[in-house]
């Protein structure tokens, strides 16, 4: 399908002059080699304690744009980029921005889970007591209210002391959830965490990211239009690396303002 992305534009919307802005991205282009660009010229704002849902089709950009919120493209060698994305007003890619302090502050959730071959306690716990916590008083704290923040205490709080590897792929994602909340991030990503679970798992997972809206500023990718209609407050639709349209999820879904958006929802492609 020969696709027309002249219409791809700067997105401001109206709904976000009154939302705290805290991650912003000015004219940002990533290159996985010099000869190919994923992502060009990408101006976006997202607004605090609300979910952002990117969407789009397989090989859009929508991984690599949450990906440079926290860095992690930095592990993958011959990238390069260009234009800034800000945190709380500050350029991440400063020379003096520390990795540890950017992670964090910006925490992750990858389609896979990927608990640590420790018991369920361990693995929550194991943030804090990497950045230097050893009070056992403080560390069960985070560990409860991790667990609680993550819709897992009541399933787990007697097993603590048991593999995490023993427990259902579901709670397997919820877990680390729970392990990303421990550091105390103020953001979270989410990289497709519901994709490979099962109806019952997802929506668990989609209860959980309902929840954290409260405390958290949450971006997800999801492949999953219905997820990203269900539970996010402004979706941005990409496609080949760029963003064609931002916008409240409601006005995105039911009165898009570009036609490739529309094609793409509808179904008519993708």
């Amino acid at each position: 399908m020969a696709v027309n992305l002249s219409g791809a534009v700067t997105n401001k919307i109206n709904h976000l002059q009154n939302e705290k802005i805290v991650i912003e991205t000015k004219n940002l282009n990533f290159y996985y080699t010099p000869e190919k660009a994923a992502l060009k010229n990408i101006n976006i704002q997202i607004p605090e304690k609300k979910v952002t849902a990117f969407i789009g089709p397989s090989g859009c950009g929508k991984s690599t744009l949450l990906r440079t919120f926290n860095r992690m493209n930095d592990l993958i060698l011959g990238t390069s980029l260009n234009g800034e994305v800000l945190i709380d007003g500050n350029n991440i890619f400063h020379p003096e921005v520390h990795l540890e302090d950017l992670r964090k502050k910006v925490g992750m959730v990858f389609q896979k889970s990927n608990p640590f071959p420790m018991s369920i306690k361990e693995n929550v716990i194991f943030g804090p007591q990497v950045n230097g916590e050893s009070k056992q008083s403080v560390l069960d704290g985070i560990l409860e209210s991790a667990l609680v923040q993550a819709d897992l205490w009541r399933e787990v709080k007697d097993r603590l002391n048991e593999s995490a590897l023993d427990l259902s792929g579901g709670q397997q994602q919820r877990l680390c959830i729970a392990r990303a909340l421990a550091n105390k991030p103020d953001i979270i990503l989410m990289d497709e965490p519901a994709s490979a679970l099962d109806p019952i798992s997802t929506g668990k997972i989609e209860e959980t990211i309902e929840e954290l809206r409260n405390n958290y500023t949450v971006v997800i990718v999801t492949h999953n239009m219905q997820q990203a209609a269900r539970v996010s407050d402004y979706t941005a639709f990409m496609m080949m690396g760029e963003l064609i349209e931002f916008n409240d999820t409601n006005t995105l879904f039911t009165t898009p303002n570009k036609p490739l958006t529309e094609e793409y929802i509808t179904g008519r492609f993708g």
